[in-house]
């Protein structure tokens, strides 16, 4: 008989939303998780702020103003999610990053070390390829760590 497996022991959850149906159907995943576990779950949201169209000349805008809009609402969005999908849960942790959605997931999977990272993703067979290349396949490929990625329900 062959020697048993040892079962990998899940601590931390690493949890990326951009708040589409395909995050709330993969929030189910990883709220299961982490209750089974009683794993700490980080929930994350990554905004891409205007810094790319600062160099041009638009006099009616003010990127500042408009960044810091953005902010707050993604904030309040996320922390809406946090009590929509995971109320009551402990160990829910949240953070709100700037920048180029996989490379900050990336970077949080490097700071954070979680033991796995829960994601959702469309399941259009053409668009797949495309939206899931996008993010969720540049972060399956490039972590560290186990992804599990979650299709939308069927």
């Amino acid at each position: 008989m062959p020697p048993r497996t040892k079962r990998p022991s899940i601590q931390r959850i690493l949890f990326p939303t951009d708040f589409s149906g395909a995050s709330i159907h993969a929030a189910g995943y990883a709220l299961s998780l982490a209750e089974k576990y009683r794993a700490v779950l980080r929930v994350v949201h990554v905004i891409e702020t205007s810094r790319e169209a600062r160099g041009f000349y638009l006099p009616h805008l003010s990127f500042d103003k408009l960044d810091e809009e953005m902010r707050e609402s993604a904030k309040d969005m996320l922390r809406k999610f946090v009590e929509t999908r995971f109320k009551g849960v402990a160990g829910v942790e949240t953070d709100l990053l700037e920048g180029e959605p996989y490379k900050e997931i990336l970077k949080q999977v490097r700071v954070v070390d979680p033991d796995i990272v829960v994601m959702g993703t469309f399941g259009k067979a053409r668009v797949d390829r495309f939206v899931f290349g996008s993010t969720t396949e540049r972060v399956m490929r490039k972590s560290p760590c186990p992804v599990l990625v979650v299709p939308p329900p069927r």
